[in-house]
């Protein structure tokens, strides 16, 4: 019995969990990142900026634990951003 729990959290410790502000991180850097790609096109400096600017939040957060599966989860809702509001979102952190 001892060993089975033993075994539970040892693999519960190996499975992170983000935490708020890597949560927060990874909302921010992925709808940068997707908004990057949208308005590439028409907007050039605009992408590199936001590209830059998601890549420095993964740089910052990227070795604590969950923040992949946290990034990779709300990539995923970022593609529903309209191009408009990219734009926007792109000039604010100009």
């Amino acid at each position: 019995m001892n060993k089975l729990l033993l075994i539970t959290v040892l693999m519960t410790s190996f499975t992170a969990t983000a935490g708020f502000d890597e949560k927060i991180a990874a909302s921010f850097a992925a709808k940068y990142e997707v908004c990057a790609l949208k308005i590439k096109d028409s907007n050039p400096f605009l992408a590199i900026k936001l590209k830059a600017k998601a890549d420095s939040i993964s740089r910052d957060k990227l070795g604590g634990g969950g923040y992949i599966e946290a990034y990779a989860k709300e990539k995923k809702k970022a593609w529903f951003l309209s191009k408009e509001k990219c734009i926007k979102m792109a000039k604010k952190i100009s």
